[in-house]
């Protein structure tokens, strides 16, 4: 029996077309990067030892992501996307009659419980430091957007408030990095403390922070 043929899919093979094939090898290798990068390092990995830990040939590996960097940036991404929707679901679930203490602790509960994945935290919080302004400049849109998402639950409580957009940059901005370095200082001491300390010691940066904006702006 001929195996169906399309122009845009090509052939099928075992019920995948070409474009799904492709498709399930770049999510191979996300796996694999995840894996690597996450354990052993950016720096120290291979593309052979990436291809071993995928069950993929290097001519797969190059077909689709073409530079280590490449990868690196797609993990980070997945992962990046993975924790802003879980997230976005915890807040949205907690959301119905729940205040800005309420909210924050679901939201950071959820970001260092996906933190507890020492590779998703050894991806997103140690391996893109220098290694190109490319990389630089994905980092930075991934923490504008968190820092954005954290002023958009604020303003959702404290509707009244009046900031220009620069401070809230530069709040959204601040926030976020206080969770980034405790999230990183946990990985670093090899998970020491409790993560519920973590989730109610960090939110009071957050609460304590809003709850000084509310006063000034009464």
């Amino acid at each position: 029996m001929k195996q169906d043929k399309t122009p845009a899919q090509g052939r099928t093979y075992g019920g995948l077309s070409l474009e799904q094939r492709k498709q399930q090898r770049r999510q191979q290798f996300l796996v694999a990067g995840l894996e690597v990068f996450g354990t052993q390092g950016f720096r120290a990995a291979t593309v052979r030892g990436l291809c071993r830990e995928a069950k993929l040939t290097d001519r797969y590996f190059y077909e689709a992501y073409g530079t280590m960097e490449k990868l690196l940036m797609a993990v980070y991404e997945d992962c990046m996307t993975n924790i802003r929707n879980k997230i976005l679901q915890e807040v949205v679930e907690a959301a119905p009659g729940a205040d800005f203490n309420k909210l924050i602790h679901a939201a950071l509960n959820c970001y260092f419980t996906e933190m507890q994945d020492a590779r998703v935290a050894r991806v997103c919080m140690l391996e893109l430091v220098g290694i190109s302004a490319e990389v630089d400049a994905l980092y930075n849109g991934y923490i504008l957007g968190f820092s954005e998402l954290v002023m958009s639950l604020a303003q959702r409580v404290y509707p009244d408030w009046v900031l220009s957009s620069d401070e809230m940059e530069v709040l959204g901005i601040s926030t976020i990095g206080a969770m980034r370095q405790a999230a990183t200082n946990w990985l670093l001491s090899d998970y020491r403390v409790d993560r519920q300390i973590l989730v109610n010691s960090t939110a009071k940066i957050f609460v304590g922070l809003m709850t000084l904006i509310e006063s000034e702006q009464n």
